[in-house]
């Protein structure tokens, strides 16, 4: 089965052909990465004809799609109804569900015969304990605003496990990580039986480590007395998501000129990176001691997989858990373990998010029933803050 694949992200638009054999083998046959400048319809649908040729035709087409909220917790075929609730949780994912939902049109409009499929980020983590996925909030509270934790960036999370999984010779469910995915979003995952037990990110892709341009973790406190000085919720949000992390400190959002800067003795760029690299320590720590002291560590993302320096400096920080890399190995910067032998195992992987969104729409459209989960195609899987609560499904 061959599918086409169409991640998009609020200044690119990343594409692909895979192959899908009926043995689970995956190929990428092409890749494509278009910027979004100027017209953006234009590029998208230059970019996606560009895709098939005469004798190769598609049979369906993939979306990644970052946030599927309480009621997608499993890929699905996209139908009206799909599209319309991903519509409704833009104003959770401001910057990623409505660039999704451009994919989807365009998609449509080049391929109309095609049948589309949504793989979404949040479904890696939605199998959480309810300690890791509820607030403490008043349930009714939750309840009808549905305040979960619901995870992201967990394609990405899962090709980190299954690229370990391939590198150690075993299967993902027998890996035990903490996976770290640092970009513009960055974001850190405690893998137990190659399952997410616990990560950063939140209700919103804002919550967390400290990222590009979004503050992740900061206290509620702080919000409400922004509010209270007379800024408008639009103005805080656009604060904390636009003009906080990296570049509210630094002052440049790009890790590279970060460095560069430090170099030459800029003294906000070396408290950024200090930060940066110390919020990543904690959450490592912290999501060791949850895996009772298991697990290999494990770098993805431009900053993760690109950075030898940064990735030196957060295993500095964990030397109580005898990280020690090896010198030549990380500078190398070639996917594989970095660490020294004897040490506890350190890697650096690129993720690969289009093997993943082909392979689990390929699930979907060889599926028996079609795979639909929206209001034409079938019923939901929208689960309650109270299902949650007790870990189980209200259907």
């Amino acid at each position: 089965m061959r599918i086409g694949v169409l991640n998009m992200g609020s200044a690119t638009a990343k594409a692909a052909v895979v192959e899908v054999g009926d043995d689970g083998s995956v190929d990428v046959m092409e890749r494509l990465t278009a910027d979004l400048d100027g017209d953006r319809g234009t590029v998208m649908r230059e970019t996606l004809q560009a895709l098939s040729s005469p004798g190769e035709e598609l049979d369906g087409f993939a979306h990644r799609i970052v946030h599927g909220g309480r009621r997608f917790t499993s890929p699905c075929r996209i139908d009206a109804g799909v599209e319309s609730v991903i519509e409704d949780l833009a104003d959770l994912a401001p910057a990623h569900n409505p660039a999704a939902l451009e994919g989807i049109r365009a998609a449509r409009e080049v391929y109309p015969e095609l049948p589309e499929v949504g793989v979404f980020d949040t479904t890696f983590h939605a199998g959480r304990d309810p300690a890791s996925r509820l607030y403490p909030l008043p349930g009714d509270v939750a309840e009808e605003g549905g305040y979960l934790r619901y995870g992201f960036h967990g394609i990405a999370h899962a090709s980190l496990v299954e690229s370990l999984a391939a590198d150690r010779g075993t299967e993902p469910g027998e890996i035990d990580a903490v996976t770290l995915q640092l970009g513009s979003g960055c974001s850190a995952c405690a893998v137990r039986g190659g399952e997410s037990v616990e990560t950063s990110m939140g209700y919103t892709p804002d919550e967390g480590l400290m990222m590009a341009t979004r503050s992740g973790d900061v206290g509620p406190g702080l919000v409400v007395e922004l509010i209270r000085e007379g800024r408008t919720a639009d103005r805080v949000e656009e604060l904390l998501n636009e003009r906080s992390g990296l570049l509210g400190v630094g002052g440049s959002a790009d890790m590279r000129e970060l460095l560069e800067r430090e170099e030459r003795g800029d003294e906000r760029a070396a408290l950024a990176i200090r930060m940066f690299v110390r919020r990543v320590v904690e959450r490592v720590g912290a999501y060791w001691t949850l895996l009772e002291g298991r697990g290999a560590l494990v770098f993805g993302g431009g900053i993760g997989t690109n950075s030898p320096e940064i990735r030196r400096r957060v295993a500095a920080g964990l030397g109580a858990w005898d990280v020690r890399l090896d010198r030549d190995r990380n500078r190398a910067n070639e996917p594989g373990r970095i660490s020294e032998e004897g040490s506890r195992p350190v890697y650096a992987f690129r993720t690969d998010e289009a093997r993943l969104i082909a392979r689990e729409a390929a699930a979907v459209l060889r599926s028996p029933d079609g795979g639909g989960c929206g209001d034409e195609a079938g019923s939901g899987a929208e689960t309650s803050y109270a299902a949650a609560a007790t870990g189980g499904d209200d259907d």
